[in-house]
């Protein structure tokens, strides 16, 4: 992996940003609940009839890598959009929710009839919201003998389901996942000082979860139930991230830090 020509690009309304023309710095954060991440994205001295096309409820995307090997970090809808002075400089704030706002999403109320499987339940609420499941992987598709009753926000509901079958739920890039974070389809990530690592991975243990806290250099393919195959003096084995954030300027910091789980 050749982590040379930093890239990152931003996209909007068939408008597209590059690093290469404009000033951009972004936090991108990914965690494993189903309230949405707010990412912010700075972009320097944008016209105002650019300004002007850049509103609230459109779907960003960011592109962010290295010239050889870069890909999305974030896909979402904008939540917010302000510009301020620094000088002789402008700079517009873009904050960007990686799902659509779905804390009012609510049911007054649905019976279910005895016997119905938590799936049934998650996949009706998910369509309920219009949100697409990308996995669903239950530990144990729980039967509920005596039916259950739906009330209330969406997301709670879904979230309280998947507990029930003892799985993790959370959303990512605008699609619902309910899945452990040690099981799925992902592909490994091996991470040495050659392949990015930066600094020394700080073990931690967290009520009763034990991990490690990683830094490499930005990573767009590291997210949420990413497994990383650590080799570092501190620890060498693998790892599933529980969550992180993505770090972007065109200066500084161009990094992607995790909290991963043994």
């Amino acid at each position: 992996m050749n982590n040379f020509g930093r890239v990152a690009e931003v996209m909007t309304e068939n408008m597209k940003f590059s690093m290469d023309d404009f000033n951009i710095e972004a936090t991108i954060p990914f965690d494993n609940d189903t309230l949405p991440n707010e990412a912010e994205i700075k972009i320097w001295n944008l016209s105002s009839d650019t300004l002007n096309n850049i509103k609230r409820n459109k779907v960003l995307m960011m592109n962010a890598g290295y010239r050889d090997d870069s890909g999305v970090v974030l896909h979402g809808y904008i939540s917010s959009v302000k510009t301020q002075r620094d000088g002789v400089d402008k700079i517009t704030i873009i904050n960007v929710l990686d799902s659509q706002d779905l804390s009012k999403r609510e049911v007054k109320e649905i019976a279910y009839a005895k016997g119905t499987l938590a799936s049934h339940i998650i996949k009706e609420m998910a369509r309920y919201i219009g949100l697409p499941v990308a996995q669903m992987q239950l530990n144990q598709d729980y039967r509920y003998q005596d039916g259950y009753t739906a009330k209330g926000p969406v997301t709670e509901i879904i979230s309280k389901v998947a507990k029930d079958c003892g799985t993790s739920v959370y959303i990512n890039k605008g699609k619902l996942y309910v899945r452990s974070l040690r099981k799925g389809g992902d592909s490994v990530f091996n991470l040495t000082k050659k392949t990015g690592l930066i600094e020394s991975p700080e073990y931690f243990e967290d009520n009763g979860a034990r991990g490690y806290n990683v830094k490499s250099q930005l990573q767009y393919r590291i997210t949420t139930a990413s497994v990383i195959n650590l080799e570092s003096e501190q620890f060498s084995g693998k790892l599933h991230v529980r969550s992180g954030s993505h770090h972007i300027s065109r200066t500084g910091d161009f990094s992607t830090e995790m909290e991963a789980l043994l």
